[in-house]
C-alpha cells in the first residue's frame, strides 16, 4: 500500500482523497466545461461519482495510484493524482473546477504532486496525456517541465475519436 501524504503549496493544501469528497467531485464532474476535455461525458448522478471515488480508494489501498484532493479557501476544488504506478513511472492527471481556472492553482499543485512522484516515492518518469484542444492543461504541462512526446488520434472511453497530445517528463 503506498502512503498518500499530506502536500502543502503556498495557497493549496493537497490531502489524501476521502470518500467524503463525493459531493465537491460530483459539482466538478457534472460541468460540461470541466468534462468537455474528459473520456467520459459529464455525471448526472452522484451515486456515480461515489462509486468511481470508492474504486479510485480500492486503487489506492492497492498501491496502484495516489489521489489528492485540493483545498483552496476551505473548498475542495479539485483533484491531482499519480496513476499505474509501476516499474518507476506513474500517470498524472488532474481536474479543477472552472471558477479557480487561469489562477496557476493546477500548476502549483501539479509541481507539488510531481515532486513527491520523485522523491517520495522515488520515480524517475511521469506522463501525461491531454486533449490537443485543452490547451490550458498542456501548459499546466510544461509549466512543469513535461517534453511534448507526440500527437496522436485516441479513442476515448465514450467512444469518441480525439486528438490527443502526450507528454513525458523525467526526474531531474
Amino acid at each position: 500500500m503506498t502512503v498518500v501524504p499530506l502536500l502543502k503549496t503556498d495557497r493549496l493544501i493537497l490531502r489524501p482523497q476521502e470518500e467524503s469528497d463525493a459531493p465537491a467531485f460530483f459539482v466538478i464532474l457534472g460541468d460540461t466545461q470541466v468534462t468537455r476535455f474528459w473520456n467520459r461525458p459529464a455525471i448526472a448522478h452522484l451515486a456515480v461519482v461515489e462509486e468511481l471515488v470508492r474504486e479510485q480508494q480500492a486503487a489506492m489501498a492497492q498501491g496502484q495510484c495516489c489521489y489528492w484532493t485540493l483545498i483552496h479557501e476551505d473548498q475542495a476544488i479539485g483533484s491531482v493524482d499519480l496513476s499505474l504506478i509501476q516499474d518507476g513511472a506513474a500517470e498524472l492527471g488532474f481536474l479543477l473546477r472552472p471558477d479557480r481556472w487561469g489562477r496557476g492553482l493546477a500548476s502549483e499543485a501539479v509541481g507539488a504532486v510531481m515532486a513527491h512522484g520523485f522523491e517520495g516515492l522515488g520515480l524517475t518518469r511521469l506522463a501525461a496525456a491531454v486533449q490537443s484542444a485543452n490547451r490550458a492543461a498542456a501548459r499546466v504541462l510544461e509549466k512543469n517541465g513535461f517534453t511534448h512526446l507526440e500527437a496522436r488520434r485516441v479513442r476515448l472511453a465514450d467512444g469518441q475519436t480525439k486528438a490527443c497530445d502526450f507528454y513525458l517528463r523525467a526526474r531531474d
